[in-house]
C-alpha cells in the first residue's frame, strides 16, 4: 500500500488528501479532494507515469472542504466513484458502518461510521499485510478532536475511545487538517506528561505530521483518548466520563475563542493555560442562544428618517423555528472581536408577512434588489476558493431573497457616536440604483468598493453569478419607509 499526502494549503487552507494505491494493481482511491486545482494535477500526473488508476473517492464526510471539490474532479474522471456519506457531494455510494471492500489485490478497507463532527461522518481502516492506516477526517486528529457540529460528547468519546481505540495500536493516523501544532498548546495546558512533551518535540520538528503517529501513540498524548487521566480529571473537574468529553471540548473551543480574539493590551503574553482558565466558565454557563449563529451576511442599512445615510452592517444570523420561517440577526459594525453591536433585524417568510396587519408591514424591508444587485454578500471564510464558496452562498441567497426584514440600529456609529444616543432608529434596504445615489455620488460603485476589497467579494460577478436566482414578487406594503421616510 502507497500512500501519498496531498497538502491542499492554498491560502490559510491546512486541509490534506491522500492518494491510496494498491501498487500490484495500481488501484488507487483519492480521499477528500476539496481543492481540485491542487489534486487533480496530481491525480493526471501519477496516472500518466503509470503509477496510479485512481477508481474513486472517498469523503470522511459532507463538509465544503473534504467533499466540495467532488464535482470539479469528476469532470477530469467521470468514471469515478463516490463514497461517502449521504450528504457528500455526487456520492454514489454510502458504506454501513463495518461494511468492508477490497482495492486491487491487497488492501482491504472498513468503514467505520463515528458521528458527532457530522452525523455522515466516516473512518476507514485500510490493511495491506501488517501495514495498517486509519483515515480520520475531522473526527481524530493527532493530539484532537473535531468540534461537535451535529452531536455531542457521547458520540465522539463512542467514536474515540470505542471505535477508533479498538484499532490495532500501530495503525497509522492520517487525519484532514495540519493541526498539531495548536493541538500541543491546548494539551499542555491540561497536562505536563512525557507523552505530551514528546509530541511537542515532534510537533516543533515537523511541518506535516500527518502518517507517522499511531492510534497507540494517540492513546498516549490526546486528552481527549485519556477521560480517566488525573491530569484530566482535575483540568474538568468531572468524573463521568462523558461529561469530561464534553468539558474538554468546552476548553479547546474557549482557548480557540481566545487565541483569535487576542484583546490583550500590548505586551501581554498570556500563556494558554492562563487563557483557557479565564475563559473556562464557558464550561458551566450556557451559551447556546449564541451557538446557534450560523451564518454572517453583509450589506447596507439605510436610515428610514434619513435615506441619504446608510451604515455597513454584519449580520450574524440564527434560524429559531424549525421550517426556518423566522431568523434573527445580530448587527455589528465589522467582523472584528472588538466590533460593536449596533442592531438587530428579524426576517420573516412572506406566509408569516401575509398575516400582519398593513401598519405592520410597512416597518419589513425586502431583500430583492440587495441580492440580485450582489449588494448582499455571505463573506468568503479564509482559505476557502471562492468557486467553491460561490455555490454555497448562492444557495443562501435563494433562501434570502423571498424574506422581509425589520431592522432596528440602536448605535449610530456612521455619525461618530461613542455610545448608543437616542431612541432607536427603523432601517430599510436599498431597492433600486436611485436610493444609492442619493446616499454616495458614485451610487454601487462608490458605496460597494470599499467594503468589496476588505471582504475579497466583487458585487458585479456576484450580480452576474445571480441572474438565474427567481425575483420573487415583493408585496406592495414592503419598503414603506423608504417611499415615504419616517421619524424615528
Amino acid at each position: 500500500m502507497h500512500i501519498q499526502t496531498i497538502p491542499m494549503w492554498t491560502g490559510k487552507s491546512n486541509n490534506y488528501a491522500y492518494l491510496v494505491t494498491d501498487e500490484p494493481t495500481k488501484q488507487s482511491v483519492i480521499i477528500d479532494p476539496a481543492h481540485p486545482e491542487e489534486v487533480t494535477p496530481v491525480l493526471k500526473s501519477e496516472e500518466a507515469a503509470g503509477k496510479a488508476k485512481v477508481t474513486a473517492i472517498v469523503n470522511t464526510h459532507h463538509h465544503w472542504d473534504h467533499a466540495g471539490g467532488n464535482d470539479e474532479v469528476l469532470k477530469d474522471f467521470p468514471h469515478l466513484q463516490v463514497i461517502g456519506g449521504a450528504k457528500c457531494q455526487s456520492v454514489t455510494k454510502t458504506p454501513a458502518h463495518g461494511e468492508t471492500w477490497k482495492i486491487g489485490e491487497r488492501i482491504t478497507v472498513k468503514a467505520l461510521h463515528t458521528p458527532c463532527h457530522t452525523q455522515d461522518s466516516i473512518c476507514y481502516f485500510f490493511e495491506d499485510g501488517d501495514q495498517r492506516a486509519v483515515f480520520t477526517g475531522d473526527t481524530l486528529f493527532t493530539g484532537g478532536c473535531g468540534r461537535f457540529f451535529e452531536g455531542d460528547a457521547a458520540q465522539m468519546h463512542k467514536a474515540l475511545n470505542e471505535t477508533l481505540a479498538s484499532l490495532p495500536d500501530d495503525t497509522k493516523v492520517y487525519s484532514g487538517h495540519e493541526y498539531t501544532k495548536s493541538n500541543v498548546k491546548f494539551l499542555l495546558a491540561i497536562s505536563d506528561s512525557d507523552a505530551i512533551k514528546k509530541l511537542q518535540a515532534f510537533a516543533e520538528s515537523h511541518k506535516q505530521t500527518q502518517g507517522i503517529l499511531t492510534i497507540g501513540d494517540e492513546k498516549a498524548h490526546n486528552v481527549f483518548m485519556r477521560l480517566s487521566d488525573p491530569d484530566v480529571l482535575k483540568a474538568t473537574g468531572k468524573k463521568d466520563p462523558v461529561e469530561v468529553m464534553a468539558a474538554l471540548r468546552e476548553l479547546k473551543n474557549a482557548m480557540i475563542s481566545a487565541t483569535m480574539a487576542n484583546e490583550g493590551p500590548a505586551g501581554d503574553e498570556l500563556t494558554t493555560k492562563s487563557r483557557v482558565l479565564e475563559t473556562a466558565a464557558g464550561v458551566i454557563q450556557d451559551f447556546r442562544p449564541v451557538k446557534s449563529i450560523c451564518a454572517h451576511l453583509n450589506a447596507f442599512h439605510v436610515y428610514a428618517s434619513d435615506p441619504t445615510r446608510a451604515v455597513e452592517a454584519n449580520h450574524y444570523c440564527a434560524h429559531i423555528t424549525e421550517g426556518l420561517d423566522i431568523r434573527q440577526c445580530l448587527l455589528y459594525d465589522s467582523p472584528e472581536p472588538n466590533a460593536r453591536l449596533i442592531g438587530i433585524e428579524y426576517m420573516i417568510t412572506p406566509k408569516i408577512y401575509n398575516t400582519l396587519p398593513h401598519s405592520e408591514r410597512e416597518l419589513w424591508h425586502s431583500h430583492v434588489y440587495e441580492v440580485k444587485s450582489g449588494m448582499l454578500i455571505m463573506p468568503t471564510p479564509n482559505g476557502v476558493p471562492k468557486s467553491v464558496w460561490q455555490k454555497a452562498e448562492n444557495s443562501e441567497m435563494k433562501d434570502i431573497i423571498p424574506l422581509y426584514g425589520k431592522a432596528y440600529h440602536l448605535w449610530q456609529v456612521d455619525r461618530g457616536d461613542k455610545v448608543p444616543l437616542g431612541t432607536p432608529q427603523l432601517m430599510g434596504s436599498f431597492g433600486n440604483d436611485e436610493m444609492l445615489e442619493k446616499v454616495h455620488p458614485e451610487g454601487k460603485k462608490g458605496l460597494l468598493t470599499d467594503r468589496d476589497g476588505r471582504f475579497g467579494a466583487d458585487y458585479e460577478a456576484n450580480a452576474r453569478s445571480r441572474r438565474d436566482i427567481e425575483e420573487p414578487e415583493i408585496h406592495p406594503d414592503a419598503d414603506a419607509m423608504m417611499r415615504k421616510p419616517v421619524a424615528s
